[in-house]
């Protein structure tokens, strides 16, 4: 067997077939999931929590964070909003925008310096 002297070392550790998953309790729930599933939050209602949290002051959100009788979603999303406000990344503010809004429009601009034009051409007759 020819193997990437890169990875090499890596073959004692890789995972054999029949033997336990390395990764017992499997891939982490999605925030999608959890809402869903444990909050019993339609998409609609989560995105209308998600933005209402997005419009709170920073004191106020602290007030989120630390009060035990708020939902646990509000007080996990609080709590990211919180740690990459102190760290000054927008990363929380732009994942949940993209969760609420969806992404923004990317637009691409093509050049070419080709002169002749490009045809394509598609064939559908069934055979």
């Amino acid at each position: 067997m020819n193997t990437n002297p890169k990875i090499e070392h890596l073959q004692p550790h890789k995972w054999q077939k029949g033997h336990p998953s390395p990764n017992r309790s499997g891939r982490p729930k999605s925030l999608k999931k959890i809402l869903s599933d444990e909050c019993n939050l339609t998409p609609t209602q989560s995105n209308v929590a998600i933005l209402n949290l997005l419009m709170h002051t920073k004191c106020e959100i602290e007030d989120i964070c630390n009060d035990d009788t708020q939902p646990m979603f509000s007080r996990i999303i609080a709590k990211s909003l919180l740690k990459n406000y102190n760290s000054g990344s927008l990363y929380a503010l732009e994942s949940l925008l993209n969760r609420t809004h969806g992404m923004p429009r990317q637009q691409t601009d093509i050049t070419t310096t080709q002169e002749k034009p490009i045809f394509v051409s598609l064939d559908l007759d069934v055979r």
